[in-house]
């Protein structure tokens, strides 16, 4: 048997002033692509060989490109046809949150899966792997045969869940059998930072999934918290339950009203998650903190649901600090397309003068710059090949106990791992500011204190102000529902 495998990700956040344009994405081909999935071996112990179409690696960012998407589908498409009478079935990663410019429905995910079914028709097995932070609908469900999106925010579980998937599908290859999955769209929108797994509701409707999945006659259940950062018609919360057989579909359409029933019931007990606050007060709480290291979160410009992460406002108040505790701080990072090229060959040592600010408005205001450079690296492992976007280059301050990551790509910042290959030593700082909303469970393990500063910008965490038009109503939180 043969299975063909694609992967197209990225959350399109519309207030982002950056697009998600063809040279952002990170593509892998070939056996490169394979292995990185990580599930290679549950298909091949099965003798099941695995056809690659096109592995497409977008950082959340803003909208996606018409011509990126175009040739990502097109890749895919091509795969499809060339491979169409010797597959056996398709495994695909769809993120979930995207949005195209000038594409119908605005959606890649749906429309791949739309475009995948006119080729294949409607019976050949499909199995899809999603974030939670995606908005889907109905159409792109009944394309589909499995559909699991990861349980865990942070996504602690993305390859657990992927190879939960891959098993799953081998089964549905071996005992071919039409299964469908049910599904109910929850009329709740909530951001991630609202919804973290290890918190309530999240936690109890999580235990609530995996009670109804022991029972026999369920496969698979999942619930997606969406994402809110464009406006559009799939938004909202959606439940998926995959019965194990197609007399038990009746049952798992049963499931899935019962989940979201009980999500529904819940919708007012989502709140932010760990300690918050105003941006005077997060940052107060942070210099005061008698421990470290202390991470504090720039929310507002959180590079991981889609912002520029251009801001250097956090940096603008630790600068402004008459008492700076002490402390040694490390700004990861801002992104400056002038300033990173000043910096691009500029060796470790090198004494530099720059501006660091794109100047957009009052948080990402020029900031002038006189420093050594301190460290260089990589960003994330995926750039290893792409240093010419995933270089990070850290500068610290002559006259302040400051040092700042200055990026080209719009990455986050999210586990111990980037800051090795970015080549800086965490001891040497107390307080570090990251850009994400919740922060990651690799720096919970290692800080005995985070907080998120509830800063402006692409990624302001006062959602319940923003004015959707094109949502499906009512909805909760901006509906008294």
């Amino acid at each position: 048997m043969k299975v063909l495998v694609g992967h197209f990700s990225s959350e399109s956040n519309e207030h982002s002033r950056s697009l998600m344009t063809y040279d952002k994405f990170v593509f892998r081909y070939g056996e490169d692509f394979v292995n990185n999935l990580k599930v290679r071996d549950i298909f091949e112990e099965e003798g099941i060989e695995l056809i690659p179409s096109i592995g497409a690696y977008g950082h959340p960012h803003g909208p996606v490109t018409k011509d990126a998407f175009d040739y990502i589908l097109s890749r895919i498409l091509y795969k499809v046809k060339e491979h169409i009478h010797e597959i056996d079935g398709i495994y695909l990663f769809l993120h979930g949150a995207s949005k195209v410019i000038d594409l119908e429905g605005g959606s890649a995910e749906h429309a791949i899966m739309r475009e995948i079914r006119k080729v294949v028709g409607p019976h050949l097995p499909i199995a899809v792997v999603m974030d939670p932070h995606g908005n889907i609908t109905k159409e792109i469900v009944d394309n589909a045969n499995i559909m699991r999106c990861y349980r865990e925010s942070p996504h602690t579980d993305a390859e657990e869940t992927r190879r939960i998937v891959a098993k799953l599908f081998v089964d549905l290859l071996k005992r071919k059998r039409g299964i469908k999955p049910a599904f109910r769209k929850v009329p709740i929108i909530m951001g991630g930072e609202r919804s973290v797994s290890s918190d309530e509701p999240m936690a109890s409707i999580n235990r609530l999934l995996d009670e109804v999945e022991k029972d026999i006659r369920i496969m698979s259940t999942c619930y997606y918290v969406g994402y809110l950062r464009h406006d559009g018609d799939k938004l909202g919360a959606a439940v998926v339950v995959v019965p194990s057989e197609p007399e038990h579909a009746d049952y798992a359409d049963e499931m899935a009203q019962k989940i979201a029933d009980y999500a529904f019931s819940k919708r007012h007990e989502f709140h932010f998650h760990g300690h918050y606050g105003e941006p005077e007060e997060a940052l107060k709480q942070a210099v005061e903190f008698d421990g470290r290291p202390v991470f504090i979160t720039d929310s507002g410009d959180n590079t991981g649901a889609g912002a520029d992460g251009f801001n250097n406002y956090i940096m603008q108040q630790i600068l402004a600090l008459e008492n700076k505790n002490g402390k040694q701080y490390l700004i990861s990072g801002v992104i400056d397309t002038n300033a990173y090229k000043y910096l691009y060959d500029k060796e470790v040592g090198a004494e530099v003068s720059f501006s660091l600010g794109m100047n957009y408005d009052e948080y990402c205001k020029a900031i002038p710059i006189e420093g050594t450079v301190v460290a260089r690296g990589i960003i994330a492992e995926r750039y290893l090949n792409r240093p010419d976007i995933g270089t990070a280059i850290t500068v610290k301050m002559k006259d302040a106990p400051v040092s700042v990551v200055v990026e080209f790509s719009a990455v986050a910042y999210t586990d111990l791992e980037q800051f090795k290959l970015s080549n800086i030593d965490l001891d040497q700082y107390d307080v570090i500011v990251v850009k994400q909303g919740y922060i990651s469970d690799d720096f919970k393990k290692c800080s005995p204190f985070t907080v998120m500063s509830l800063t402006k910008g692409p990624t302001y965490q006062r959602s319940e102000l923003y004015d959707f038009k094109r949502i499906m109503r009512p909805m909760f939180p901006y509906d008294d529902i």
